[in-house]
């Protein structure tokens, strides 16, 4: 370069460039000076406690942990540490999504919910555990767990999920989507929906995948507070399915709605504006994605 200084005094530098193969580009680049900011060692820590403390979470809920409690830090640096720390967990292998037939699609809270059965075992034998699900909260709504599964206990976790978000009032309009299960399709059930004013939505035969919301919701639910522990009875599954239920709604991030925990995305979206339109435009742009 020094000698290029000396002689472009006396020839064009495209011509320099020409004869010497530097380019002009290469002439002119000056090297910046990198800061790199280390990350806090508390900041790391407690990555790794998150990590090991819910053993089930990839980095982006981990990462959605920190953020949530305000800990600011890129996805990136997370997934480094926790690399580096072997905690880290195997890609997910999504399977083939099907799109949804002509089903009703919400736009808001308490518009549409999911219900279906999950089965627990227990080293005293099989029990059931039936769930509601707002599709667009993500919020468990209620549930019943049983050692029955029989039209009055899915009536019962309807009850339960009505008395717990709406104090026993249904507003109009909220549609319960289910599967072709004989507990659904009976009589018993078809009329305590009526009586309590929510209309049903049943899926076709042989699609599992349009009851998504709540499929996906068992398996989470399972990875995450179910499987981890071996119940011995009854009683000990109840116990943790109810801790379960106040961590899911309250705690546990969630990748659908901005990887919030559902109450605080519903609080959030009600009540902030800015957060609300923004969420809007990106279901908006998902939505145009899909078709």
């Amino acid at each position: 370069m020094m000698v290029i200084d000396e002689l472009k005094e006396q020839i064009p530098l495209r011509e320099i460039s020409r004869i010497s193969g530097i380019s002009l580009s290469g002439y002119y680049y000056k090297p910046r000076e990198r800061h790199v900011k280390r990350l806090d060692p508390s900041t790391r820590e407690r990555i790794k406690d998150i990590a090991s403390e819910r053993p089930t979470y990839g980095y982006r809920r981990v990462w959605a942990v920190l953020r949530n409690s305000g800990t600011h830090v890129n996805q990136k640096t997370v997934r480094k540490v926790l690399k580096e720390s072997n905690l880290n967990l195997p890609a997910s292998k999504h399977r083939g999504r099907t799109k949804r037939r002509n089903l009703f699609k919400p736009t808001g809270p308490d518009q549409l919910w999911e219900t279906d059965i999950t089965y627990i075992s227990t080293e005293s034998g099989m029990t059931y555990l039936m769930c509601i699900k707002d599709t667009f909260t993500k919020e468990w709504q209620g549930y019943h767990y049983s050692r029955s599964c029989m039209s009055r206990d899915a009536i019962r976790s309807v009850e339960n999920a009505v008395l717990s978000a709406f104090d026993g009032s249904v507003p109009d309009g909220l549609v319960l989507r289910t599967d072709n299960g004989p507990q659904y399709i009976s009589r018993e059930f078809r009329n305590a929906m009526k009586i309590l004013g929510i209309k049903l939505e049943y899926i076709q035969k042989h699609t599992p995948e349009d009851n998504g919301d709540i499929e996906s919701f068992h398996n989470s639910i399972k990875t995450d507070y179910i499987w981890p522990s071996e119940f011995r009875d009854f009683h000990e599954a109840s116990t943790e399915i109810g801790i379960a239920f106040t961590d899911y709604n309250e705690c546990r991030p969630h990748s659908s709605i901005d990887y919030l925990p559902p109450r605080e995305f519903r609080r959030k979206f009600l009540n902030d504006q800015t957060f609300r339109e923004r969420f809007e435009k990106k279901e908006v742009e998902v939505t145009l994605d899909e078709n």
